[in-house]
């Protein structure tokens, strides 16, 4: 009984992470393996994501003052997101 349980414990579970972890392959959000995956996450600790981490500080203190010229700033912060390889991150402005 219990090798039942866990079995379709484990069922389960890949039944409901299965489609996620498809639908981000399907839209390029996952790198096809771990060791060359590359990191745009403001939050992580490599060297691409420490760039990244840099261009959001920058926009977020850039577009604080009281003058700013938003057009400016929007577009150094495209620049800056391109220097690092992560034009995804600037997708929105």
């Amino acid at each position: 009984m219990n090798k039942y349980a866990l079995t379709a414990a484990a069922a389960l579970f890949l039944a409901t992470s299965a489609p996620s972890f498809a639908f981000d392959a399907g839209v390029g959000l996952r790198a096809p393996s771990q060791a060359t995956r590359i990191s745009c996450d403001t939050h992580a600790e490599d060297d691409q994501a420490v760039c990244a981490s840099k261009c959001e500080d920058a926009y977020l203190k850039d577009q604080q003052g009281w003058t700013a010229d938003m057009s400016k700033i929007k577009s150094a912060k495209k620049a800056c997101d391109d220097k690092c390889g992560c034009p995804q991150n600037s997708k929105g402005l």
